[in-house]
């Protein structure tokens, strides 16, 4: 194009006049930063660069149909010789390249987080003009990545497409998801194609003069999968086309988001299968816009078109672009390109939760923490995702389970190496939670130790010594010990056992069965300080094979309710420091095999209403000194 009309103008801070714009080349595509390489000319006076990096600059096309094309952009590189000046225009977004974080984003949708990260950027000016609605991302990490990396990454995934729209003076990011939210192009709604050797082609700007049609073999389908632990069950495999491309992990939870990804992952790779490819003299064409091509005599090329990029090419009396387009129906989602950052191998962080809290969880064991690297936690129950903790053993209501506490140190890895999906595989010591023993003077004791809670110094122990001569296993329950046996329970002690109850009660129960005790060798001993009670429901044996000795400092009371026999194959004794006393209610009798003697040391006394001594053989009464028988009436035969 050669236009009478035609200019090239640049606007900057350092003034007009200051640098005569002699050359404009770049490309615009969809979902990339631009970049414009300008080159000007310069007067007498040398640039200051500081007067422009940075700084907010213009580029003006403008031709004879008195409509002004208007870039907008910063000045990011400056470089000058003595005549001519470099200049790199690149957009706000370009600055978020400059910018490396660790930080973590909870609970916001995609273009939420991209507002937070592009307010700390002076100029940053951005629109939503987003359909579809977007879930809440409860968990989202910039580990290590540039602002621009994080923000593109997310917009990738979620299939959000951006282009710029430049007025004087600034630029905005438009983000987009719907083939109807690109704008037609100003000026340009409808562009012929001419062949620039049809006549007088090249006497106008509105035409498109060279088409090329492409189109390119993409995967049929795509397939998509991944696990969700409240559901493990459930099998999360989305799917669209007849599946070619497989991915794992998918990211997402639920059946039905899976089958969103598949879609947006199969339209990602089908955006550029048809394109077309062409060049004009039509300055006003631009990025994330859409024309409809008309007069070509392919008929079925004559479409509306959604630009894809733009490289233009300006110089003082020309211009020419090189553009690509796909149809403007076709749902375009950004190639996944930025790479997601991966963590190798494990790192450690620190339990938290909710002030005056020492244990915070919820239904499924899981704990928040605060990573040493992120600058922007409170080191409080907002500090990241609830994250799964490792077990030495689990299933279904069973297995092995500690849960970290709120200020311990514990060891993290990340699922796919993914910062997102964090993993608590342990814990570890460090200088404010020092080892329950000090070390290496207690190097061979091993432990279980917990503590009471909350803000108590007590504990519960199951501790191992294992050095040679002085093994030992220490159990202590802080207050109750419980244990339940519900076969039976065989316990062996080869040496010495004592159990004290220092204070209250010692119960032993046989619910149904025998007990016994067996002292094979050696002597048992029974002391009680107080009282002491035996009820038996049933009958009482007792054998002593030896002696027996019973001694009572207190009276004595033998209660039968029954009959009582005592048989003594040998002497029977019954000596009483002072009376004895046999009582019977009815009759008493005493018989000897060969005798019985009854002696008192003074006198004898035989009373009864009637008292009858017969001797079967004979009888004696005598006295050593007088016998007196004496009655109301006596006989003697």
């Amino acid at each position: 194009m050669s236009d009478p009309a035609w200019s090239l103008v640049l606007a900057t801070p350092l003034g007009a006049g200051v640098l005569s714009l002699q050359r404009f080349e770049g490309t615009e595509q969809i979902s990339v930063p631009y970049l414009f390489t300008l080159v000007a000319g310069m007067g007498a006076t040398w640039v200051d660069p500081q007067g422009l990096l940075g700084k907010s600059i213009d580029v003006t096309l403008s031709g004879s149909d008195g409509v002004a094309r208007i870039f907008n952009g910063i000045a990011a590189r400056v470089s000058q010789g003595s005549s001519q000046c470099v200049i790199e225009m690149r957009p706000w977004l370009w600055l978020l390249t400059l910018s490396r974080n660790h930080r973590i984003f909870q609970n916001l949708e995609v273009k939420d987080i991209l507002a937070k990260v592009i307010g700390d950027y002076a100029g940053a000016t951005m629109r939503s003009d987003l359909v579809l609605s977007y879930d809440k991302i409860e968990y989202c990490v910039q580990y290590g990545e540039s602002d621009f990396d994080f923000v593109s990454r997310l917009l990738e995934a979620a299939g959000i497409a951006y282009y710029f729209e430049h007025k004087a003076g600034t630029h905005t990011l438009v983000l987009v998801d719907d083939p109807a939210k690109f704008p037609t192009c100003p000026n340009a709604a409808t562009v012929p194609w001419l062949a620039l050797e049809a006549g007088n082609a090249w006497l106008t700007d509105m035409r498109v003069d060279d088409v090329l049609h492409e189109q390119t073999v993409v995967p049929a389908g795509y397939k998509a999968a991944d696990y969700n632990f409240t559901t493990p069950a459930t099998t999360l495999l989305g799917n669209v086309g007849t599946g070619v491309v497989y991915d794992y992990p998918g990211g997402f939870l639920l059946k039905a988001d899976g089958d969103a990804v598949s879609k947006r992952r199969g339209e990602e790779l089908a955006a550029l299968a048809s394109m077309i490819r062409g060049t004009s003299p039509l300055r006003h064409l631009a990025s994330g816009t859409t024309f409809t091509l008309s007069g070509h005599p392919a008929a079925s090329l004559n479409a509306k078109y959604a630009l894809f990029s733009v490289h233009h090419h300006a110089e003082r009396r020309s211009y020419t672009n090189q553009f690509i387009a796909f149809p403007a129906t076709v749902p375009f989602r950004p190639a996944r390109v930025t790479p997601r950052p991966r963590i190798a191998g494990s790192q450690t962080a620190k339990v938290v939760g909710p002030d005056g809290k020492e244990i915070w969880t919820d239904e499924y064991g899981r704990i928040k923490v605060q990573f040493h690297w992120d600058r922007e936690g409170k080191s409080d129950a907002d500090s990241s995702c609830w994250v799964r903790v490792s077990q030495s053993w689990s299933g279904k209501s069973w297995g092995g389970f500690m849960l970290p506490r709120v200020g311990q140190e514990v060891v993290v890895s990340f699922l796919e190496g993914d910062p997102d999906r964090p993993l608590v595989t342990g814990c570890v010591y460090n200088g404010d939670n020092p080892v329950p023993y000090a070390l290496p003077d207690n190097q061979s004791r091993s432990t279980i130790k917990s503590q009471s809670t909350p803000s108590a110094a007590g504990f519960n122990e199951l501790r191992f010594e294992d050095k040679a001569g002085e093994e030992e296993i220490f159990v202590q329950a802080q207050k109750d010990l419980n244990v339940t046996v519900l076969n039976s329970s065989t316990e062996t002690v080869k040496q010495d056992r004592t159990v004290t109850v220092q204070e209250g009660n010692d119960a032993f129960t046989v619910s149904k069965g025998n007990w016994t005790t067996d002292v094979s060798t050696g002597n048992a001993t029974h002391g009680v300080k107080g009282n002491s009670a035996i009820t038996i429901q049933g009958n009482a044996d007792e054998t002593v094979k030896g002696n027996w000795t019973r001694t009572v400092d207190g009276n004595g009371d033998d209660t039968v309710k029954g009959n009582l026999t005592i048989n003594v194959t040998g002497n029977v004794t019954i000596k009483a420091s002072g009376s004895v006393a046999i009582e019977s209610g009815t009759g008493m009798t005493l018989k000897g095999g060969t005798s019985v003697a009854i002696e008192a040391g003074t006198a004898l006394t035989l009373k009864g209403l009637s008292v009858e001594v017969t001797g079967s053989a004979s009888g004696k009464f005598d006295g050593g000194g007088m016998l007196e028988l004496k009655g109301g009436m006596v006989k003697l035969n």
